[in-house]
Order: structure tokens, then C-alpha cells, then sequence
């Protein structure tokens, strides 16, 4: 088995409709399923203790002309020679619809009263198994069973196996199609699922249940939003397990290969119809969506085969630094930064690049990118204070400074402990830049960063502060505590 497993979710936008999903076929699975394994046991004991099973068994002998196969004396009791017989009726459609509509045992037979008040009985016991009465019989379906049966299931295994599969699948889908479409995607292959299951099964008398086919859907929606991109694949053999890059359209013959697998192999109750039905309704809606511009988001879809991309091109860039192929490597960075001109990664390997020579147009631009980077954790001030650090002294014939991007970095230097640098930066624009408008609220940063680091530069830059700018907002509030 494959599962695309190419998209993360986002969960400053949470996928609702995955997790809603989740909850509901969990909560009718306990809530309202939790007794059908008793109610079940209950009805099919009246079924066998009342003589309705040999009742009805005789009827479909006669019924299908099977009275050289059975005999009378097989019916001693629904077993041996009678149970393949028994079987073969609970499975037929018709005959289950013609004795539903009193059609075989009639109501001028003889011994119709004693059937129909037991059949009654039966049914009442049976009307109590939520997933019978509520599940799909293909030989007698109905437009509450079609969408009732998608939430019902069999088994904590049977829910559970789903449940995982449709949050695997399902988070990723739904940032693709946004949440409307997906739950109306996931709606259709699951109507699609019951509907295949119908035309195929249309003359036996079963019960289909679980969101399964509605998964296989989502499944299909994700092979046509990918289509021949290569995106990432979580597969399964048995007990070997592993991850590949491959285009997303060969999931649809594997998949029809394993279902055929599990249809002509295997020995098994999976409902074959029904997974293939609602991959095909995914696949069919999705092809649909696809016509409709902006439908999809591209922008997320891309962004796999985009992160790909750039670390291919990062990779060849450093390699071509490694081998002091200098101006190679700042062409292929200078390219990657204009796809990616936010990545400090890029910046910091042009600035790098760019240090050979610091009298360059080029080492003042990088230098300013990075000492103009916006971010205030931990990890960007570093990078921030190792570029201050190297054109302060490197610069050539001096760093171009300006006193609003020297205050901004001080109040940064500050407030990540880099107290050194932020008291030189801060003490140089009281002299060379007095009327700076950022002055009082970079001392303001002094004093508080210093306070129970040393008490007594605390003290120094507070008083600094109202000797300086007394009417600034910074010193009124100094005042106000004290």
C-alpha cells in the first residue's frame, strides 16, 4: 500500500473538516454502535430458538428447486449439508426482498401467521443493530442507508484502521482543496463508493458499513491534485515499510492492483466495490475541481517540488564554494535569492561570499540585508550581531551606518544579552546623534537589561536617560515609578 504523505498541516489554519470527520465516526462508533455486538447475539438466538431459520430455509428450497440437495431430514437443524444452504439464502438478494414483501410466504399460506408474527418479532430484534438497520444492503438500498453507512463501523480495528488512514490522508487533502470542497469531495466518494457497490452487488443481501470508500476518495483527490509531480510516498509491503519520491499517477495502478489482490487472492470481507467506487469518485471530482481556476491552492501543492528544488541548487551552490569557485557560487545564491529573498541562509552565504572583499558594493548591500533583519529571536539577533561584529571592523572605508538601524540593533543587542556591543552602539548615538528620536527608548533598554545584571550601569543609563531627555516618555515613566 502507498500513502502520499507530501503535505504538513497547518495549525495556525487547522484542518477542521479531517479532525470533525475523526470525531464523528468516533462518537457514533461508542455513543451509538456500543450495543449492537448484544442486540445482534439477541436477534439472530430468537432467529434459530423460534424455528424461523427452518421456516424460512424450507421456503427457499423450494425456492430455488433444491430439495435433491437438502432433504428433510438435513433440517433437523441449520447444520452440515443445510449450512451452505443457509449461507446461500441470507446472501440472496432476491429471495430476501420477496420474503420482505410477503412475497414468498404469502398471506393466504397456511402457516403465513405464524412466519409473520415470528418475522416480526425477528425484525424488531434486528431494527436494534444500528448497523444493520442503518447500514447499505445493495439488494435494498435506500437514500438514508447510502449516507448513514459511511460513518458506521464494524470493530474498534475497523474504525480505527480508517480513522488513521483519513488523518494521514485527509490533513494534507483538505490544506489542497480548502474545507468545503474537501468535505464535499469526501461526500461524493463515499456516495460513489456505495453507488459501485450497488451496481455490483445488486442481487446479494449484505450489509456494507465504514468510511473506507469515502478515504479511498481522498486517496484519489490527492493522485489528481499531484498528478505527474513527484511528491513523497509512505509504502508498506507486509512488515517492510519505507518512504520514496515517485509522480503521484502510479498510485492509481497500484492501487487497482492491490484491490485485485484482495478481491481474487485473498479470502477476506473487505469491500472491494467500495474502495474502488469512491477512488474513482475522487479521482472524477477532483478532475472536475481541476477546470475551476484557483480552486486548488497551487501555492502549497508547489511547495514540495520547490523545497526539492532549492536544496538541489543550495547543495550545488556551497559545493561550488567548497571548491573556491567564487563567483559561480555567488551567481547560483544571487539566483536562489531572487526566488527566496527572505532566506537569511541565502543572505548570510552572500554576505560571506561577499567578504573577500569589503570595499564592495556588494558586501555593503548584504551586510545591510542582514543587520535590517526584522526578527527579534534568538537566533536571528545572532546572525544579526556576527554581521554587526564583522563590518564594524571590516568595512571599507567605513560602515554605513544609519542611527535609526544602530538604535534598532541595540535595543535587539539588549534584550538577548549582548549587552557589550548594545552600551557601545547606545553611547556613541547620545554623542553623534543627540536628537535621535530612538535615544530615550535605547537607554530605557540599558537600564532595564542591566537591572540585576549590574545594578550599578543600571543606575548610570537611568540617569543618563533624565539628564538627556527629560520630557521623553521614557523618563516620565522612570519618574513615575520612583
Amino acid at each position: 500500500m502507498f500513502l502520499p504523505l507530501d503535505q504538513k498541516p497547518d495549525w495556525r489554519n487547522p484542518p477542521l473538516v479531517t479532525l470533525i470527520l475523526v470525531i464523528a465516526n468516533v462518537m457514533i462508533f461508542y455513543m451509538w454502535q456500543f450495543s449492537d455486538e448484544k442486540h445482534e447475539r439477541e436477534a439472530y438466538e430468537y432467529y434459530s430458538t423460534s424455528g424461523l431459520d427452518i421456516i424460512e430455509l424450507k421456503r427457499y428450497i423450494k425456492y430455488k428447486k433444491l430439495e435433491n440437495k437438502v432433504t428433510e431430514k438435513d433440517l433437523t437443524r441449520v447444520t452440515n449439508v443445510a449450512i451452505d444452504t443457509y449461507t446461500e439464502m441470507r446472501l440472496d438478494g432476491e429471495f430476501q426482498k420477496k420474503l420482505f414483501q410477503r412475497e414468498i410466504i404469502k398471506p393466504d399460506d397456511p402457516n403465513f401467521v405464524d412466519w409473520d408474527s415470528k418475522r416480526k418479532k425477528f425484525d424488531a430484534y434486528r431494527d436494534r443493530v444500528v448497523s444493520y438497520k442503518y447500514a447499505l444492503n445493495p439488494s435494498q438500498p435506500s437514500t438514508t442507508t447510502y449516507l448513514t453507512s459511511m460513518f458506521l463501523h464494524g470493530d474498534n480495528g475497523h474504525l480505527w484502521g480508517n480513522m488513521v488512514m483519513l488523518v494521514l490522508l485527509g490533513l494534507g487533502v483538505e490544506i489542497l482543496l480548502g474545507r468545503l470542497l474537501f468535505f464535499v469531495g469526501y461526500m461524493i466518494s463515499g456516495l460513489a463508493a456505495s453507488q459501485l457497490y450497488i451496481i455490483l452487488q445488486s442481487d446479494t443481501f449484505s450489509y456494507g458499513i465504514g468510511a473506507s470508500g469515502a478515504i479511498a476518495g481522498v486517496l484519489g483527490m490527492a493522485v489528481m491534485i499531484y498528478g505527474l509531480r513527484k511528491i513523497y510516498f509512505f509504502y508498506f509491503l507486509f512488515v517492510y515499510f519505507d518512504f520514496i519520491r515517485a509522480r503521484a499517477i502510479w498510485i492509481i495502478p497500484l492501487y487497482i492492483l492491490s484491490q485485485a489482490i484482495i478481491e481474487f487472492v485473498f479470502e477476506s470481507n473487505i469491500n472491494v466495490a467500495a474502495h474502488v467506487g469512491g477512488f474513482i469518485g475522487g479521482l472524477a471530482f477532483t478532475g472536475i475541481i481541476k477546470l475551476i481556476p484557483n480552486a486548488i491552492n497551487k501555492t502549497e501543492i508547489d511547495k514540495s517540488q520547490n523545497k526539492a528544488n532549492y536544496e538541489k541548487e543550495y547543495a550545488a551552490a556551497q559545493r561550488l564554494v567548497t571548491s573556491m569557485n567564487i563567483e559561480e557560487a555567488k551567481d547560483k545564491f544571487e539566483a536562489l535569492a531572487k526566488d527566496y529573498p527572505n532566506d537569511i541562509n541565502i543572505q548570510q552565504q552572500l554576505f560571506g561570499l561577499a567578504k573577500y572583499n569589503p570595499a564592495s558594493e556588494e558586501y555593503h548591500q548584504y551586510a545591510q540585508k542582514l543587520l535590517n533583519l526584522s526578527g527579534s529571536d534568538a537566533s536571528t539577533v545572532k546572525t544579526i550581531h556576527d554581521t554587526y561584529r564583522h563590518y564594524a571592523s571590516k568595512a571599507k572605508p567605513k560602515p554605513r551606518w544609519t542611527p535609526e538601524l544602530l538604535c534598532n540593533i541595540a535595543i535587539k543587542f539588549a534584550a538577548n544579552k549582548k549587552l557589550s556591543d548594545a552600551e557601545k552602539i547606545i553611547n556613541y548615538l547620545c554623542k553623534a546623534a543627540e536628537n535621535h528620536p530612538g535615544n530615550p527608548a535605547a537607554l530605557s533598554a540599558l537600564t532595564k537589561y542591566f537591572n540585576g545584571v549590574d545594578a550599578d550601569k543600571s543606575v548610570l543609563y537611568k540617569q543618563k536617560l533624565l539628564e538627556l531627555y527629560p520630557n521623553s516618555d521614557e523618563a516620565r515613566a522612570l519618574q513615575q515609578q520612583a
